[in-house]
């Protein structure tokens, strides 16, 4: 059976006091606490008090007194002389029927003193922390198992409306090592762990297979300020092999929703027909409201833009498609920060062979029935309710998730 590891409490600490009175040896109070041996006797060595007497500079309390010819009280070479009643087995002298006669250095131990060099030790390292001992456990009690479950501070302190510290102060906390004893450090927060970004020496020049002329992020950030009634609506590709399979991601800016389509070819031709079957199942009039203007990178799955501009069938434009600049993901940030939600749940380099339409689309719903900080609070699926759009939406996505 594992050792309790939590914290000695005062309870835990008049129990140690208590069994030392009772002359219990240290393995038999670290029994009854679920301590390990070493753990009570730390404690015991840490907080116990020396009690003073006069006779402590006397030459009969050094341990080489005998071999000693010229004694001149506490020397260099002073060493206490040893008791295993008090050093190995017990702890202190508490409760010893010879404390009256013994004439060695005697130390006690007091619960009520060791609660407060704990708690002052703990204030110590805690400094700027506006947290006594009591708030703190309560804290780490509610956030320490959601965050090992892969919840973001953020939403925690939405469903949690009994936590008055706000999010920043929080993770301030956190990388101060507060809650270490629970097990929560920096690695654990999500979005702590940073994408690595290639040195810039190391990036391969990737040549220009497909004619952008009049589609880059330029001409897209001119586009947006001449037409302010189009929402943007970026685009992606998530995958752990080369091989497949692949998850074609859309994320609605203004709200956050992000849907996807599981693909097993990772082709223009592939990633089109995305669009040709919201389109079929769409409209032409809610299908441009929601795909009218599309935003993505130069990967070779979207090299041929007149596919996703242009409905096949009817030769008509359908929808504007722009590419952010090469190696600049951050140019289209909301499709590449909700990708990490899909990798709290599908880890990288995990196999995808099991996925299926359906299991993404349960995948999305879940992603998109958490609270956001920049939506205020709200869930994507909240927030699509406020826009134009709301009337149909439920409609809408069930079409698109089938």
């Amino acid at each position: 059976m594992g050792f309790n590891g939590k914290h000695l409490s005062l309870e835990d600490r008049k129990i140690i006091e208590e069994n030392i009175n009772k002359g219990l040896r240290k393995f038999e109070t670290a029994k009854e606490l679920n301590k390990s041996q070493s753990t009570i006797g730390k404690e015991i060595k840490n907080n116990r008090k020396h009690r003073y007497s006069q006779t402590d500079d006397a030459p009969w309390k050094c341990k080489h007194y005998k071999d000693c010819k010229v004694c001149i009280g506490r020397c260099s070479d002073f060493e206490e002389v040893p008791c295993f009643r008090r050093d190995r087995f017990i702890g202190a002298c508490n409760g010893c029927s010879e404390i009256k006669s013994c004439k060695k250095t005697k130390y006690f131990y007091y619960a009520n003193i060791a609660q407060k060099n704990y708690e002052y030790s703990l204030k110590d390292s805690r400094q700027g922390v506006n947290l006594n001992t009591t708030e703190l456990f309560e804290l780490a009690h509610i956030i320490c198992p959601l965050i090992k479950q892969g919840q973001s501070i953020y939403t925690i302190l939405q469903n949690h409306k009994e936590i008055t510290q706000c999010e920043k102060t929080i993770y301030t906390y956190i990388e101060m090592g507060l809650f270490k004893d629970w097990g929560i450090t920096n690695i654990d927060l999500r979005r702590e762990v940073a994408r690595k970004i290639p040195k810039k020496n190391k990036l391969k020049k990737r040549s220009e297979s497909a004619d952008y002329t009049g589609r880059k992020y330029d001409d897209y950030v001119e586009f947006v300020k001449n037409n302010p009634t189009y929402a943007t609506t970026e685009m992606d590709t998530v995958y752990n092999h080369q091989e497949g399979p692949y998850i074609q991601t859309f994320i609605f800016e203004n709200t956050k929703l992000m849907i996807g389509r599981l693909k097993q070819h990772k082709t223009s031709e592939e990633m089109s027909n995305s669009l040709s079957h919201f389109q079929e199942l769409l409209g032409d009039d809610m299908y441009q409201k929601l795909f009218g203007l599309l935003l993505t990178d130069r990967g070779s799955e979207f090299a041929k833009p007149q596919l996703f501009e242009v409905n096949t069938e009817t030769g008509e434009i359908r929808s504007n498609i722009f590419y952010c600049d090469a190696q600049m993901p951050s140019q289209k940030p909301h499709v590449e920060n909700n990708h990490e939600f899909i990798r709290d749940i599908i880890l990288k380099k995990k196999s995808m062979s099991n996925l299926t339409q359906d299991k993404l689309d349960l995948m999305f719903s879940h992603i998109n029935s958490v609270p956001r900080k920049s939506l205020g609070g709200k869930t994507p699926y909240e927030a699509f309710e406020f826009t134009r759009l709301s009337s149909s939406f439920f409609l809408v996505y069930i079409l698109i998730s089938h």
